[in-house]
């Protein structure tokens, strides 16, 4: 079964579930290297959010690789719930994301 796709908002190539990207307020689905290479040639406070940026979204990618690894129960349960906290704080950076491109 394939994965959901999306168009970014920035290249307008197509956006692939699996592929390291976020969404954007008022934009949608961009890829992080597209988002990056924005942000990295604004400089600034732009720079130092695509960094953290960067950093909230390598962990999303290994916590759902754990999940995946983990047995069911008590494990499983705690890696989904960090996951989710992580998830929403990328969230709360992508509004501020959104006004830097």
């Amino acid at each position: 079964m394939p994965g959901k796709k999306w168009t970014c908002a920035l290249c307008g190539g197509e956006v692939v579930e699996g592929q390291r990207f976020t969404f954007l307020p008022g934009m949608g689905a961009v890829h992080v290297e597209c988002l990056n290479e924005r942000l990295l040639r604004k400089g600034g406070e732009a720079a130092a959010l695509a960094a953290a940026n960067e950093v909230l979204l390598y962990a999303i990618i290994r916590l759902k690789e754990a999940e995946r690894a983990a047995e069911e129960g008590e494990v499983r349960s705690k890696i989904a719930e960090v996951r989710r906290e992580v998830e929403k704080a990328a969230g709360s950076l992508a509004q501020l994301l959104s006004k830097h491109v």
